[in-house]
């Protein structure tokens, strides 16, 4: 019903507002002539036999020339009626992009590396203009460990920048971040960082998290990691907050199915340099795929779904418009164009109408 008058105020204009002064002095003449009228219907006598007493008596023709008072003065404003087609406006959603920035993802089984197709899929947000103005997205970037690179935002710049910055490091010696792909710490460092910057926002003490249908996490991996009994449990502890907060995780998951041996990704660095012969031991023998099941069950738990690229042709960019319009909410609206009609003279009939109803009344 608001949406309705709102939408109903945008679409009546008056040529002449300043007339509509007149009304709020006619709505006081129509309250005085009601203190009046229960002034006299108190003070009247008792009615005797054979009398008879009618309930508005004279007074209703001031009723009715006040009603016509106000309904002369708006007439006077020159209202028109701005044509306008209906349409549904579609909500901004939230969007917390999840990146594996792992040793695996840099295997070029695909041609380009599994983390360079990661990176041009999560930048159809913008290119393919997935996301539009009001959209908010984050980034996270995880291995060993998980961090923030964009908070919350709908400044798509300052996404853009930080996730085109994603790449291997120059030197793999001393790094431990690339060798593992802890995707239980990135779920937890999600939703985490989400309650932080609600709680900020909130500006609530108090503040709890809540259920939202607005929110997504979007999950770009190889999913080729494993994980020990104690991460599991964490993992189901971290799903269950998910579900919490409403947050549905859609994996896009890239890789081929045959793999490659992870030793490859050393073939860019200078052995004794960049690493050294200890790293090249660990890796030998070591195969790294496309494993889409070990995401199955994050889609599934969290109320989303996932999509494969086994191949560098292939987008994600139907699929990521799909997933994040079906969190957008839906309102009606009407947009208001140039055609206007002038109505002023269907409010200067009904005002006749109540003074010739006022005279067969008196």
């Amino acid at each position: 019903m608001n949406d309705f008058q709102a939408a109903l105020r945008e679409s009546v204009e008056f040529q002449n507002p300043e007339f509509l002064a007149v009304v709020p002095i006619a709505g006081l003449l129509l309250l005085l002539g009601s203190v009046i009228f229960a002034i006299r219907f108190a003070l009247r006598p008792a009615k005797t036999h054979g009398s008879t007493y009618p309930l508005l008596g004279h007074i209703k023709f001031w009723f009715f020339a006040v009603i016509s008072l106000a309904i002369l003065s708006v007439a006077a404003a020159r209202p028109f009626w701005v044509y306008g087609a209906s349409s549904f406006k579609r909500g901004d959603v939230d969007v917390a992009v999840a990146v594996d920035a792992s040793a695996s993802m840099w295997a070029r089984d695909l041609g380009p590396s599994r983390l360079e197709i990661a990176v041009r899929e999560a930048l159809t947000l913008y290119t393919q203009e997935v996301l539009t103005p009001g959209d908010r997205v984050a980034l996270f970037v995880f291995g060993t460990t998980a961090l923030r690179q964009v908070h919350l935002s709908s400044n798509a710049e300052r996404f853009v920048e930080q996730i085109g910055q994603i790449a291997p490091p120059d030197q793999l010696s001393g790094d431990a971040f690339p060798w593992d792909s802890d995707v239980t710490t990135a779920f937890e460092h999600v939703y985490q960082s989400l309650d932080n910057q609600d709680r900020f926002e909130s500006g609530d003490e108090n503040w709890e998290p809540a259920e939202r249908t607005d929110r997504v996490v979007l999950l770009f991996t190889d999913g080729d990691f494993a994980s020990d009994n104690e991460q599991l449990a964490r993992l189901d502890q971290a799903l269950a907050e998910f579900r919490r907060r409403g947050l549905a995780v859609y994996p896009v998951v890239v890789g081929s199915r045959t793999g490659v041996d992870l030793d490859s990704v050393l073939v860019n660095y200078v052995r004794g340099i960049d690493y050294d012969q200890t790293l090249e031991a660990d890796l030998e023998g070591i195969r790294t795929r496309l494993n889409p099941d070990s995401v199955a069950s994050f889609d599934q738990r969290s109320g989303g779904r996932s999509f494969v690229i086994d191949s560098a042709g292939l987008s994600s960019a139907n699929f990521l418009r799909n997933v994040i319009d079906g969190h957008r909410s839906i309102t009606f609206q009407l947009i208001p164009s140039d055609d206007k009609q002038e109505v002023w003279q269907w409010v200067v009939m009904l005002a006749v109408m109540v003074l010739v109803l006022a005279m067969l009344f008196y």
